[in-house]
């Protein structure tokens, strides 16, 4: 037991200790449902009777509330630490949502969970702090690689839901997939709960904010600002993660596309995200050690090249010509991987140890401001003509890969001096 033990710490979970490996063990409870819930919640609402236009605009809302609740997220972690903030906010934007959209009925469902929901933002914040705040900077990578190989890889298991899918229908196998992932999820949250503890910074920040008052903490927040707004390579990195976030709502659409314009039956959509889920395992276990020695920044440009044209090509595929289509996954999912961990590594190494809470939380705030209309638009778009909103989720994704390149001379040009 102990040699198998120590095989999955050293060789799986790339010698992390504390919370960042305690967040790694129990990902697999969030994961394997999340990657079957948000590639057919789409379907799900439509045989529910939500129109393209609603779906958008529970998405324009769910980016509104967020908005409140990723500006309170570093203020509420800060004085409730990480640990305790984490918990509490899962099982309300967690637990809550999931429950509610097993009993979904209309409409007016989705809504409630979208409020549930949002509150994601704050435990997103708290739980990000409390996994890599006592992690090594030279093993965060190893951390964010290993929590995206894990949530993309999860998508191995839709081919189960599109055989549920298949045999009970959307609605049915949708309500079952919800009501298990309540479950695991819930436990999750308690099982890591007890097994993490506050870091360092976090008991620090707990102490100072439960003496400051409400005009030193509005100061604290706008240092922190400041600091955002004025490291350049801070701001330009943001900028990345708000367009590549941004491009989410307008790749919302495509488990609908591949049914309604590519004429793919329901119950065989879901092999798209186990192709993607099969070349995300390829990538980490074959390239992912050599990107992580080439550097954040390269891999970043690498990634959103990647992703750029996996975009690119999606806007070519016609019905029955799959092999476009199986192409298009191809690259996005290794675009995907690589992007993603990158992103994050990069974001949580140039921000300030105590601004982080502060700066991941109003960074998620400015994205949800930004993200409101973005929903709707998608939605509206899809409405006039199906391959519009993929055509600016492209558009988008040229934008990040050209900001990279931004990224990648700050970089060198900081490796010549």
């Amino acid at each position: 037991m102990n040699r198998v033990a120590r095989f999955v710490r050293h060789k799986l979970i790339g010698d992390l200790d504390g919370n960042a490996y305690v967040s790694v063990l129990f990902e697999p409870m969030w994961a394997v449902f999340g990657g079957m819930i948000f590639f057919y919640q789409p379907l799900y609402m439509k045989n529910l009777g939500l129109t393209e236009v609603q779906m958008g605009f529970l998405n324009s809302l769910a980016a509104a509330l967020a908005v409140i609740t990723s500006f309170v997220a570093g203020p509420i972690t800060d004085r409730l630490g990480r640990r305790r903030t984490t918990l509490i906010f899962d099982l309300i934007c967690w637990s809550g949502a999931m429950l509610v959209w097993a009993i979904s009925q209309n409409f007016w469902y989705f809504l409630v969970a979208v409020v549930f929901n949002s509150f994601n933002k704050v435990s997103f914040t708290s739980w990000t702090c409390l996994s890599i705040e006592d992690t090594p900077e030279d093993k965060r990578v190893t951390f964010f690689s290993l929590i995206m190989i894990i949530n993309l890889a999860s998508g191995i298991f839709a081919p189960i839901a599109g055989l549920l899918v298949g045999k009970v229908g959307v609605v049915y196998a949708m309500r079952l997939i919800y009501g298990l992932g309540f479950i695991s999820m819930t436990l999750m949250f308690l099982g890591r709960n007890k097994l993490t503890k506050e870091t360092k910074i976090g008991l620090e920040l707990m102490k100072k904010h439960s003496d400051i008052s409400l005009k030193e903490k509005i100061k604290d927040y706008k240092d922190a600002m400041i600091f955002f707004f004025t490291n350049k390579i801070t701001f330009i990195v943001f900028l990345i993660m708000l367009l590549t976030y941004l491009q989410n709502s307008f790749l919302y659409f495509q488990a609908v596309y591949l049914k309604e314009a590519l004429g793919i039956k329901e119950s065989l959509t879901s092999i798209i995200p186990g192709l993607s889920a099969f070349v995300n395992l390829v990538v980490y276990f074959s390239a992912m050690k050599a990107l992580t020695k080439e550097g954040e920044a390269k891999s970043l440009f690498l990634g959103l090249l990647l992703n750029s044209i996996g975009v690119f090509i999606f806007l070519f595929v016609k019905p029955k010509f799959y092999i476009l289509l199986a192409v298009s996954t191809i690259f996005m999912a290794a675009g995907n991987i690589i992007t993603v961990t990158f992103r994050e590594t990069l974001w949580s190494n140039v921000i300030g140890e105590e601004e982080r809470a502060k700066i991941f939380s109003a960074g998620q705030g400015i994205i949800s401001l930004v993200s409101i209309p973005a929903g709707y638009i998608a939605g509206y778009l899809y409405d006039v003509k199906a391959i519009y909103p993929f055509v600016i989720s492209f558009v988008l994704y040229a934008l990040s890969f050209y900001l990279s390149t931004i990224v990648l001379k700050i970089n060198n040009s900081k490796e010549g001096i």
